[in-house]
């Protein structure tokens, strides 16, 4: 049959004219189309390829292929006209009943002396090329409507590199038709960034090693650009006993340039959320925490797990789950609201912060949860403190010593007795004193907010506080298993902060025989420093407020050593000497940090 064919690119219209005569016995549908793609000839075997009548059809070339192969047409017979050799072109060919039709379609020139004319199409039915492919049609439509109309491209890759198979969806991703791809070593198509992984992944596949089936790697267009591709590939047996790579490819350039943009926005932002100088959290509309920034999770000192997962109620002091539905309720009615809350540290302590709640809404109004700027105010508040305390020491403890010197220079009148005067001048030189004391406690205070911790030996300094609280005030300082040398992290001031814990055992002390007990221990880590006295003691009451600067029961040594406690990260705790007997005497504890 092939004899009968002309052998050549292109024929004459009278060898045309010559061949149509011989057409319409041939088993291989022909069809001549003028350059308007408009059929002029069918036949036998066309027409019945495309279940049409024997009469000659009036119909288009765009009518039995489809629109998104006319494209592949076009450019074949532009090539085949610029004297590009021929090559089979694979198509779907349209029947009158819809069902398309894979064939291999090879074309031929039609000239005439006034130029071209149109062209001749051979077209083989390609579900009818074997017996086999005959019983096997149910199957073969059912491959057509999977492979052929998939989305995804689909090949075959044998055990040298080349396509055996591939799709049409494939040849559209590359940007060539399938002549140009099948036999072809897959590699020449590979991005030069992705032609390592892929073939490392190939013959690890050839050799049987376990490979991940889907990743992702770029090929090139034949337009020149990067396309980015997802493959889920396996292996099978070919009847030559060859190993065949079976994949099928989905183009993903839009969706990764998408997710480009989306995770430079989302970075943009994301820097701009963790370095936050306050903390961010987001909770869901079952009011359970989704989000907390890296600010969140410092001033905390918790992980991710501790608080996200957690409810919005577990983060503040104080705070149940009616307190946090009830906000939430506000949140789900739009109000954004602003206000202060002590947000729980890991070790416990409370941090004074500002909150502000806002509420967070989906396209359709429906409530998603609500987002919260946390802003510590510690510092704020140390401020108020501060101030407060200050003015109250003005006010009380300066104030009670002026009244002192005022009464003392009222009495040293010209006609006062010599005695009065003494009692006046001392009175006023009391006063004065006490003023100074206070005045350099406040200064020493202020020093130690900025001095920078170093490694100390606490022992060194108790050690020469008790000489001088023992010489300034007569009293008996007895010690107990204190070792030689203890390092804790501290700074100049801790001397201040021993000696106003053993002044204040000392000079409150009224007993005929007043004594202080120094001993230590060490427990959970730390090295607990015990001093204790036989002095009047405090009531609970007084115990609870006496390192409490706002109660203003310590007064300004105690205050001094609250804060220095807080620098060293050292605890505080009062206690009865004795238990039970709050009479018998006071113990104050302070437990340092000890570094490894």
């Amino acid at each position: 049959m092939t004899s009968q064919l002309p052998q050549t690119d292109s024929l004459t219209f009278q060898e045309f004219e010559r061949f149509r005569g011989i057409a319409d016995s041939l088993r291989l549908a022909v069809l001549a189309f003028d350059v308007d793609f408009n059929i002029t000839y069918a036949n036998r075997a066309a027409l019945q390829l495309l279940h049409l009548n024997n009469s000659q059809p009036d119909m288009n070339i765009s009518e039995v292929v489809p629109p998104e192969q006319m494209g592949l047409v076009r450019k074949g017979l532009d090539e085949l006209q610029n004297g590009a050799e021929p090559t089979a072109l694979s198509l779907r060919a349209i029947r009158k009943d819809g069902v398309h039709i894979p064939v291999e379609t090879y074309a031929q020139q039609i000239r005439s002396p006034d130029g071209l004319e149109g062209f001749l199409a051979y077209a083989i039915d390609m579900t009818h090329r074997t017996r086999v492919e005959e019983k096997l049609k149910e199957r073969e439509q059912f491959f057509e409507l999977i492979v052929e109309h998939s989305q995804s491209g689909i090949f075959i890759i044998d055990d040298e590199f080349k396509f055996e198979y591939l799709n049409d969806r494939l040849a559209d991703i590359i940007g060539r038709t399938r002549g140009q791809i099948l036999h072809h070593d897959f590699r020449e198509f590979l991005h030069p960034d992705s032609v390592n992984l892929v073939t490392e992944r190939y013959l690890r596949r050839q050799r049987g090693e376990t490979v991940p089936q889907t990743y992702e790697f770029q090929v090139i267009h034949s337009d020149g650009t990067p396309r980015d591709v997802r493959i889920t590939s396996t292996t099978m047996k070919g009847r030559d006993g060859g190993i065949k790579t079976v994949a099928q490819i989905i183009d993903i350039t839009g969706e990764k340039e998408s997710k480009r943009a989306l995770e430079r926005s989302e970075q943009k932002y994301r820097t701009l959320v963790e370095t936050m100088e306050d903390g961010l959290g987001i909770d869901n509309e079952n009011g359970v925490v989704t989000y907390a920034n890296e600010k969140l999770l410092r001033m905390t000192d918790k992980t991710w797990d501790e608080i996200v997962g957690h409810g919005t109620h577990e983060l503040f002091h104080n705070w149940t789950p009616k307190i946090a539905k009830k906000k939430m309720n506000g949140r789900k009615k739009g109000e954004t609201e602003h206000y202060e809350a002590n947000l729980v540290h890991k070790s416990g302590k409370l941090i004074p912060v500002m909150v502000s709640a806002s509420p967070l809404f989906a396209e359709k109004n429906e409530y998603q949860g609500s987002f919260a700027i946390i802003t510590d105010i510690s510092d704020l508040k140390e401020a108020e403190a501060e101030v407060r305390f200050l003015l109250d020491l003005l006010l009380h403890d300066i104030g009670n010593q002026l009244q002192l010197i005022l009464a003392g220079a009222d009495l040293c009148r010209s006609d006062s007795p010599p005695e009065i005067i003494a009692k006046a001048r001392n009175y006023v030189n009391d006063g004065a004193s006490r003023c100074l004391e206070l005045i350099t406690k406040i200064r020493n205070a202020e020093a130690a907010k900025s001095e920078p911790l170093k490694p100390v030996d606490l022992v060194d300094v108790l050690k020469s506080e008790i000489k001088l609280v023992s010489r300034e005030y007569d009293i008996d300082v007895q010690t107990e298993n204190l070792p030689d040398s203890v390092i804790v992290q501290a700074d100049s001031a801790l001397a201040h902060l021993l000696w106003n814990l053993l002044e204040n055992a000392a000079k409150h002390n009224k007993s005929d025989d007043s004594r202080i007990w120094v001993s230590c221990e060490r427990a959970d880590g730390r090295f607990i420093l015990h001093i204790a006295d036989n002095g009047p003691g405090l009531e609970n009451k007084k115990k609870v407020a006496l390192f409490n600067s706002e109660r203003r029961f310590g007064g300004v040594g105690l205050h001094l050593v609250n804060r220095l406690a807080d620098k060293y990260d050292a605890h505080l705790s009062v206690e009865d000497r004795i238990e039970g007997e709050h009479s018998k005497g006071l113990r104050v504890s302070i437990a340092f940090a000890v570094p490894n």
